[in-house]
């Protein structure tokens, strides 16, 4: 007899797929099925359902619908162990029935809880298993036309489908989530026009509701892409539609989006005003969240009360479990505040509620968070003991993010506690490669800087405080310079720059995107930070962090990397000085040379010491504090650059180390100049190494203001001993340059929209056939062929055309050297793939930044991605701060995107350049593209801008004009990669 849902009238036509091999559940009733028409049950077995009463049957369907509806309701008071247990016996009755519509959706189910309760890996397992089954269930249901179960069934694939949107969104994988989206609405069209004949109801979306979640689903992709403005806008048509009336849940979802929004962009008023309209529980769970940024802001009795508050409105909801993430936020913000007592008395009330509610990933949280407080009384042994459980319950999850989190709090602890240092190193340190390592496993900019700056940024902090107190310096060397190896990288070309804008679609999975240009930014490209490679020390040694990388790999289970070995040093005759920085707490440098590579010297420059030089730096600089203008801007640096020995000699004590110093002019006493390469850390982008004066001797104690000059016995700078470059990090992948040809110029581009005097105005001024520069070129075109075609210099200067589609088509062929001077900056912020040229490009050309009136930037990564052939050997980007990818939190800017595009050589500038205005009856600027396109164009492009800084230097010295000043001349540098020998694609 068959129970439940109706029979088919037909017995199968086939045999059986080869989806339902060796599967352990078909379906409802697929094997009684098999054997209601006589066929051979043997490739599908005999269940206990096959021998349900109807009455039987439909107790045990109505039990499992009565356990669905307990469970979501201790999902929803955020008892998590009670909705799995719940779950579990709910499984049990779908096996009994032989019902996968039953089982997919206890797993969908499960999928949501796993997510909200923070769960991630077992909520990505739980929503994968439900689409795999699905898979099966539906060959099932279609061989044996149990059609009824295979439409129950779509609506758990859905549920699971929506957690992996939000799983996609968090790890900054904008691509797969907007195609998950895309998917559902695909669907849901298919489902509609088959009608309520083929689909129940509630497959239907008779409200709206479905799409509405979608809809915010898709606010959250914008968000997570970069796009707050557009993500907001889209939220305030969402809570106009009539569907938001029919499901408060959404709508308070949507208003609790908007009031994030709102806080995140400043505008308070509103945001409390969206918290207003919100019931009592939805209010109290966003406005944790909301206080917990108040503290970071610095309102920290303001944090405390909110939080306060919020707890006692969730306590009166009964939301027993979001009372605990309260409790658990107050117990972190008195834990940072330095109250441990207070702190330890709002993690237990937590964890009283944890242990009630089972929830394991909650007690490990506890027993974590109480380590720290034991810790910060001083109490190691209760410490101890707090740390070891959770060490265990994260072993026993077989989650390694949760080893690798509870091994950090261990090895924190016992750093403070003075445990044995070699103990500690094998503990920390292939935590912290581990760390840094997954790093890159975020598709979002955003992501990965938030992973660095909260995880993996705090474990390099301690491991280089660990490898400096054990006197390791070839370690810690090795550390920083697999830091610095960083670099971004593509999968080859994508963007076509010559075209019109496509239509915004969803490229099939594995495919490149279309060109998002369409006001989509750089995250939902697939531009993505690449790990560090194998890297090789020297000829004779290779990586000692090799070792240790295989340790982390194992106990961590990081993903194997196949990358090619690449070199940490130039092939090069010259002796060259490799100077490298990074920040971590402290800034740590390691310096060698060709000469003996491995002989490494590696310093700490205390936080203090790097951010007097930012000051001072800072104050130098002519780039626009907040709120100044640009001419008062221009006259700061000016008037700061009157005193720029002390500058100079503030810098040079502050980041040169004495054994560097001493080798350098031992270096030069011998009769040619060496090389001196640096590849400076965020903190330091800015500083212009080659005016860094060289200190006689040594303070013995901390320096007033104005002490400096003791330690200077005369006024010798780095550039008078030696020739100085910036050094690309070895992870950038590089394509061969492009072949010898004509020089192309880009030179002061006329921007669509922007007046000659405005913001985006001209940068050169004024120029006609007598100027300096004009006749410059005028002697360029005399000697041979030019790009673009020009008859006379004035021809190159302040053109329409210099859009991206000129830019490909003169890349297309030969070409020697790239000139650009013109307007440099950053689009975005967030990160430096997002740096910009500004061309003559109209906004309706495609590219990956947002239009600024009837202009769109030419970002970095519209360079990285475009189909641009290859860049020339050499490359002079003249902007503002064109060189300041290195002060980026990702260091790929428009600079690094012209190595990684060909160029072995590039000239860009350290800060915002003033224009020629500045200087009335001068030219600085015409004489800084002069120079450049000179050495450019010479043998020794590195030695021959050295020595024109120096003959400036010496100029200034000799009257210190505001014409002469440093500001117009010293913010020059060179990105010298021509004999690096990396030559690679990933």
């Amino acid at each position: 007899m068959l129970v439940g849902l109706p029979p088919p009238f037909s017995p199968p036509d086939r045999p059986v797929p080869d989806a339902l091999a060796g599967a352990s559940s078909h379906g409802y009733n697929c094997r009684c099925v098999a054997a209601h028409f006589g066929l051979d049950p043997a490739p599908y077995g005999e269940l206990p359902a096959c021998s349900l009463t109807d009455a039987e049957y439909q107790e045990l369907a109505g039990e499992a619908v009565e356990v669905q509806r307990e469970a979501k309701r201790l999902a929803a008071a955020r008892d998590i162990a009670g909705a799995q247990r719940l779950y579990g016996r709910m499984r049990q009755i779908a096996q009994r029935l032989d019902r996968s519509d039953f089982e997919l959706a206890a797993v969908s189910d499960l999928a949501t809880v796993c997510y909200s309760a923070g769960d991630l890996r077992n909520a990505r397992q739980c929503a994968e298993a439900v689409l795999a089954a699905f898979e099966v269930g539906t060959a099932a249901a279609v061989h044996f036309g149990q059609y009824a179960e295979l439409r129950t069934m779509e609506g758990s694939r859905e549920v699971a489908d929506r957690v992996l949107i939000s799983l996609s969104t968090e790890d900054g994988e904008i691509a797969r989530a907007r195609e998950l989206i895309a998917g559902q609405r695909h669907r849901a069209a298919l489902r509609k026009a088959a009608g309520p004949e083929q689909y129940p109801p509630e497959l239907l979306d008779p409200h709206g509701t479905d799409e509405l979640e979608l809809r915010i689903l898709e606010v959250r992709v914008q968000v997570a892409a970069g796009d707050p403005a557009g993500a907001l806008t889209a939220l305030d048509e969402i809570l106009s539609t009539p569907a938001c009336d029919h499901s408060p849940s959404l709508k308070a979802m949507a208003q609790a989006e908007r009031a994030r929004l709102r806080r995140a962009g400043g505008q308070d008023a509103d945001a409390r005003a969206d918290l207003v309209r919100l019931t009592a529980d939805h209010a109290a769970k966003y406005a944790v969240d909301l206080a917990t940024d108040r503290a970071l802001a610095g309102d920290f009795p303001g944090a405390v009360a909110a939080i306060v508050a919020a707890r006692d409105d969730l306590a009166t909801a009964g939301a027993s479990g979001d009372v605990a993430e309260a409790s658990h936020a107050l117990g972190t913000l008195l834990l940072l505040a330095g109250d441990a007592r207070q702190a330890r008395d709002q993690f237990e009330h937590a964890g009283k509620i944890w242990t009630a509610h089972e929830d394991t990933p909650g007690l490990r949280r506890l027993d974590v968070a109480l380590a720290r407080c034991a810790a910060a009384d001083g109490d190691w042994t209760t410490a101890e003991e707090h740390v070891t459980r959770a060490r265990e319950s994260a072993r026993a999850s077989g989650e390694w993010l949760e080893c690798l989190h509870t091994d950090f709090v261990a090895a924190t602890i016992g750093y403070a506690r003075g445990d044995d240092l070699g103990a500690l190193l094998d503990l920390l340190l292939p935590l912290a490669l581990a760390a840094a390592d997954y790093r890159f496993e975020f598709a979002s900019p955003r992501a990965r800087t938030a992973w660095a700056r909260d995880v993996a940024g705090p474990a390099t902090e301690l491991v280089m405080a660990l490898l400096m107190r054990l006197r390791e310096p070839r370690l810690a060397a090795e550390l920083v310079e697999r830091t610095c190896a960083v670099g971004a990288y593509t999968e080859g070309p994508s963007l076509e720059l010559t075209g019109t804008v496509p239509p915004l679609e969803v490229a099939p999975a594995g495919d490149r995107l279309p060109l998002a240009a369409l006001g989509s930014v750089t995250a939902s490209l697939p531009l993505r930070l690449a790990p560090p490679p194998a890297l090789r020390w020297s000829p004779a040694s290779p990586m000692e962090l090799d070792r240790w990388l295989d340790i982390a790999a194992e106990r961590y289970s990081s993903p194997p990397r196949e990358t090619p070995v690449v070199r940490t040093w130039p092939a090069t005759a010259r002796e060259t000085f490799l100077l490298r920085y990074a920040d971590a707490g402290h800034t740590y440098l390691t310096w060698r040379t060709t000469g003996d590579l491995d002989d490494v010297h590696t310093h700490s420059v205390d936080a203090a010491l790097v951010a007097t030089a930012r000051e001072y730096l800072d104050a130098a600089c002519p780039t626009p504090h907040e709120g100044e203008s640009v001419p008062d801007a221009v006259g700061r640096a000016l008037s700061a650059f009157a005193g720029e020995q002390r500058l100079a000699r503030v810098l040079g004590l502050n980041l040169l180390p004495a054994d560097l110093v001493a080798r350098l002019r031992e270096a030069a006493a011998g009769g040619r100049r060496p090389l001196l390469r640096v590849q400076p850390s965020p903190s330091l982008a800015a500083v212009p190494w080659g005016l860094l004066a060289l200190p006689d001797r040594r303070p013995d104690r901390v320096l007033e203001p104005g002490e400096e000059s003791s330690c200077f016995d005369g006024d010798e700078r780095v550039l008078d001993v030696a020739d100085v470059s910036l050094l690309a990090p070895v992870g950038i992948p590089r394509r061969p340059p492009a072949p010898p040809g004509p020089p192309v110029y880009l030179l002061d581009p006329r921007i669509p929209g922007q007046s000659a005097f405005g913001e985006l105005g001209s940068v050169l001024g004024k120029q006609d056939a007598a100027s300096p520069l004009i006749r410059h070129l005028d002697a360029r075109i005399a000697e041979s062929a030019v790009r673009p075609a020009a008859a006379r210099g004035l021809d190159l200067v302040r053109r329409t055309d210099t859009d991206r589609r000129l830019l490909a088509r003169l890349l297309a062929g030969p070409c020697s050297r790239l000139v650009y001077a013109g307007h440099v900056s950053r689009v975005r912020d967030e990160h430096g793939a997002q740096t910009a040229l500004h061309l003559s490009c109209t906004a309706d050309l495609p590219g990956t930044a947002e239009p600024i009136g009837a202009h769109r930037p030419f970002t970095a990564a519209d360079l990285a991605l475009s189909e641009v052939d290859a860049m020339p050997a050499r490359v002079a980007l003249i902007g503002c701060a064109s060189a300041s990818d290195f002060g980026l939190p990702e260091p790929f800017g428009v600079l690094l995107a012209a190595v990684a595009a060909g160029a072995r050589l590039v000239a860009a500038t350290l800060w915002a350049l003033p224009t020629s205005a500045a200087a009335p009856g001068a030219d600085p600027m015409a004489e800084l593209v002069i120079a450049v396109d000179t050495a450019l164009a010479g043998d020794d492009p590195v030695g021959e801008l050295c020595a024109w800084q120096r003959t400036r230097h010496a100029r200034w010295r000799e009257r210190a004009e505001p014409e002469r000043s440093p500001v117009f001349w010293a913010a020059l540098t060179c990105l010298d990669a021509s004999d690096d020998g990396q030559t690679w694609v990933r």
